[in-house]
């Protein structure tokens, strides 16, 4: 019964989708969404075959004298079982041309830098691996009852991104900071972040990020140092293939530095019947697991 159940959230999810363009058009200019939403089906757990997840920002910026809004966001996953998530609620300052200043429970900068490609092709196996590619805080709140609020300040320039945030989670007694930065050189992109925690004890996480256009073949390396949540470092290795604009043929695979553990794997392909509707088939091993089924539909904001 689950198969069909999915199938039957996935169509509902898909004529919502297509009447986006519509309600888009009645929506206020100073309301904003940015980020994407999944419905999917996944054997890799029992019990947890269809899932949901969501990474987004509802901006509201009211054209007034002062150039303030307020945000509010979400990232995770809900299944049967569980629904690791954050939630994120800010006041925003727009500071200058590009400039951005946010209090309250704010993203961590961290998180928007060297994004796991992990998350693209099998975003709930991606959810599993917050502790190795996201914020401390991030993790922290998903698995751990973190309550973590501070400050972020993010600026851009047409090639170099960058931004900085400052977290307390008082119920824990923990400060974590973190800075990332990306650029853009002609066909290649880099990005990196670095953070900090302290408490306890205090340690330090890291992450980089390197990928480049190849005609139609999109591949790229990332390393991952969870130093505060603990555990092995990773090299990711990803690569895509675009045979057409509406079609992609994607990789990944995560390898624990150590050996500890077996690689995770996947191979995934997707089609778009929209801008902002995908389909997405993949299988996937799950660090020497058999393989598993994941399929989803993809609503872009």
């Amino acid at each position: 019964m689950r198969v069909p159940l999915t199938i039957a959230i996935v169509l509902a999810a898909s004529v919502l989708a297509a009447s986006a363009p519509a309600v888009a058009q009645s929506v206020p200019d100073w309301i904003s969404v940015d980020g994407h939403f999944a419905l999917g089906y996944s054997d890799r757990t029992p019990g947890a075959d269809v899932f949901g997840v969501g990474d987004a920002t509802l901006r509201f910026s009211p054209d007034f004298t002062a150039p303030f809004g307020f945000e509010l966001g979400f990232y995770g996953r809900a299944d049967a079982l569980d629904t690791p998530h954050e939630t994120y609620g800010a006041l925003i300052w727009d500071l200058g041309q590009n400039g951005r200043l946010s209090l309250g429970a704010v993203r961590p900068a961290y998180d928007g830098f060297a994004v796991s490609a992990l998350e693209i092709s099998f975003p709930s196996l991606g959810i599993d691996r917050a502790g190795s590619t996201r914020s401390a805080a991030t993790f922290g709140a998903m698995f751990a009852n973190w309550l973590p609020y501070g400050a972020s300040f993010s600026n851009h320039t047409d090639t170099l991104h960058y931004a900085v945030s400052v977290h307390h989670a008082s119920n824990v007694d923990t400060t974590v900071a973190s800075f990332g930065a990306g650029a853009d050189y002609g066909d290649w992109q880099f990005s990196g972040a670095l953070e900090a925690a302290w408490g306890t004890s205090t340690e330090v996480s890291g992450k980089l990020q390197a990928k480049g256009q190849f005609g139609p073949v999109t591949g790229g390396v990332g390393y991952y140092t969870p130093g505060i949540v603990g555990g092995s470092d990773l090299v990711e290795l990803f690569a895509t293939y675009r045979p057409q604009d509406n079609l992609e043929f994607s990789a990944v695979a995560q390898v624990p530095v150590d050996g500890a553990k077996d690689p995770t794997a996947g191979v995934a392909a997707r089609y778009s019947f929209t801008d902002h509707t995908d389909v997405s088939v993949g299988v996937a091993s799950d660090a020497g697991s058999d393989a598993v089924l994941n399929a989803f539909v993809d609503f872009r904001f």
